[in-house]
């Protein structure tokens, strides 16, 4: 009999859920989640975790509560542990006191790990203090609706109202409340998506907040917040020349390393950053053929990195074929930049060479230099890697093996037909820009049409960037994570 978790995911932002939960959702042996939980957390499971979806959805419920508790024991009955995701708090409208009364029932045991509730982390996020001296003393959380689906019985509360699941009822929940006596010049505010990249926000009155919600079209799911501290936005300027980048909403297209890298970076100047597509490495064909040149490394003087999945791969199939370190006492290594020296050294081996520019020809004419005749290369790195590299070689008759061991493959992650809710697209890769673009041939010509900008890693990524009609606004001078920071922040402290 294993233990289930329930946890909350808070409001969306993968960023809001608490340590404990995080944590928790890494180690499960299932995860029950439903559609508010984000795909992001879902992704950090381990590999074997069982994933179960039992969202539900206004109007078109994929799993009834009951169905979902007998999941839930069922589950425990095959797994150690088992994560019940929930969005934003178990408890706050998340009917995680039913499943609770279904494992108690069953004798199974069982931990709650509260989330950050959306009917207060939203408002704020969004810049709305639900209380706020001398004017707002108290805040009231309410339903839009019953369990039959109905409108629940909303009053003029005094101070802050905050309405979760009511946007549906909004012509019923400002005829309510203005019997009640609220004024219609009550300031209303309707955040759809809180903390997601999607967030709109309306703010309006009572007397007009239904039409603003209409011709915003603002949708599913929404917040409804009533009251004088509804009008505030405590936003953060986004046109601050000291902060750039506060407030802009980064959409990332890398792998999981580099996003989080972006993610540290931008967050150090106030950015909001979200990932775009998911970009994971696919071994290829090749790499069958990977491990004869491992068992072989006698025959090669260097070893020529050019990423960091390169890197892993290398020493991966290294442990994998119990080769000894040993046997590569007499390797020299050759990298490509910053990002590929800190991963080297994390194996325990320090670069040879790297260029002072991070670019394939710096490297390539690098080597030139380097590379003593008779000196063989192993070039282990991705098949959609940089031609000038080996043109270069050819050109200097320096004998190499090319390895392309991998090919990087995404996945979306959001909503691209919301792709104008950013305000930068970074790529980090060729390959990355090839799969957000894929099976749309719209994207480009409304990416084109927008105030979005675009910032390619490197001029590769940049080039084909452009076989899509669109010339990137950023290239870094150093094709690596700080480098693309600083052209980014750079770019927007000269156009505040």
């Amino acid at each position: 009999m294993g233990i289930v978790y329930l946890v909350g995911a808070g409001p969306g932002d993968p960023g809001l859920i608490t340590v404990k939960g995080l944590n928790l959702i890494k180690n499960c042996d299932a995860l029950i989640y439903d559609r508010l939980g984000t795909r992001e957390l879902i992704s950090l499971t381990k590999e074997g975790c069982k994933k179960i979806y039992v969202g539900k959805k206004a109007g078109a419920h994929y799993k009834k509560q009951n169905e979902i508790n007998e999941i839930l024991i069922e589950a425990c009955q095959k797994y150690d542990m088992v994560v019940r995701l929930k969005g934003g708090d178990p408890y706050v409208f998340g009917r995680g006191g039913e499943e609770i009364m279904a494992l108690r029932e069953a004798d199974i045991p069982y931990e709650v790990v509260p989330g950050i509730t959306s009917s207060i982390s939203v408002p704020e996020l969004s810049g709305i203090p639900v209380t706020h001296r001398g004017l707002a003393r108290s805040f009231h959380v309410v339903t839009g609706h019953t369990m039959d689906d109905t409108m629940s019985d909303i009053k003029a509360y005094d101070g802050t109202t905050v309405i979760l699941m009511g946007l549906s009822n909004l012509p019923q929940i400002v005829k309510k409340l203005i019997e009640d006596g609220a004024s219609k010049n009550t300031p209303v505010s309707v955040i759809s998506n809180g903390s997601l990249s999607l967030e709109k926000r309306v703010t309006g009155t009572l007397e007009d907040i239904i039409y603003k919600v209409k011709e915003e079209n603002i949708t599913s799911p929404a917040i409804i917040v009533t009251g004088e501290a509804a009008a505030y936005d405590f936003r953060v300027s986004k046109n601050d020349s000291l902060h750039s980048l506060v407030g802009k909403r980064i959409g990332i297209t890398a792998t999981k390393a580099l996003r989080e890298k972006f993610e540290n970076e931008f967050m150090k100047y106030g950015a909001r950053v979200y990932t775009l597509c998911d970009m994971q490495p696919d071994r290829t064909k090749e790499y069958g053929s990977f491990s004869e040149k491992l068992h072989s490394l006698k025959d090669y003087s260097w070893v020529v990195f050019t990423s960091r999945n390169a890197i892993n791969l290398f020493f991966d199939e290294m442990v994998n074929e119990n080769i000894d370190y040993r046997s590569l006492c007499d390797i020299r290594f050759a990298v490509i930049g910053s990002g590929t020296k800190r991963r080297l050294l994390e194996k325990g081996f320090s670069p040879d060479y790297m260029p002072d520019e991070y670019t394939g020809r710096a490297l390539a004419e690098g080597l030139a230099a380097n590379v003593a005749d008779g000196e063989k290369l192993l070039i282990p790195r991705a098949a959609r890697g940089s031609r000038i590299l080996t043109e270069i070689l050819d050109e200097h008759n320096i004998s190499y093996d090319d390895m392309p061991i991998y090919d990087v493959k995404g996945r979306m992650y959001t909503d691209k037909t919301m792709v104008d809710c950013y305000d930068i697209l970074v790529f980090a890769s060729s390959s990355g820009v090839d799969a957000f673009f894929a099976n749309d041939e719209g994207m480009a010509a409304a990416i084109k049409k927008s105030r979005i900008k675009t910032a390619c890693i490197g001029q590769i990524t940049a080039d084909e960037l452009l076989k899509y009609g669109i010339k990137a606004d950023i290239v870094p001078e150093k094709f690596d994570v700080p480098g693309m920071v600083e052209s980014v922040v750079k770019y927007y402290s000269q156009i505040v």
